[in-house]
């Protein structure tokens, strides 16, 4: 029994340290600033497909596990 709840607290140990970190989201000019593109390069990608963007806010908005994604590929 005693060894059954050390396996379980290891498992939770586990699943608390491997829980994925909060997207940050970045406005335009915050995203072009971290990847050092400027912001109708970044417009362009948006428009031609290759880099996701929300405008549900009324302004353009990144997640920067997008932005490092789209860098990483590139």
């Amino acid at each position: 029994m005693e060894y059954r709840i050390l396996e379980l607290l290891k498992d939770i140990k586990n699943d608390i340290n491997n829980k994925p970190k909060e997207d940050k989201w970045l406005d335009i000019s915050q995203a072009s600033n971290y990847t050092n593109l400027s912001k109708s390069t970044l417009r362009r990608y948006i428009k031609d497909g290759k880099l996701k963007a929300s405008s549900k806010l009324g302004k353009t908005l990144f997640r920067k596990s997008e932005l490092e994604s789209f860098l990483d590929a590139n």
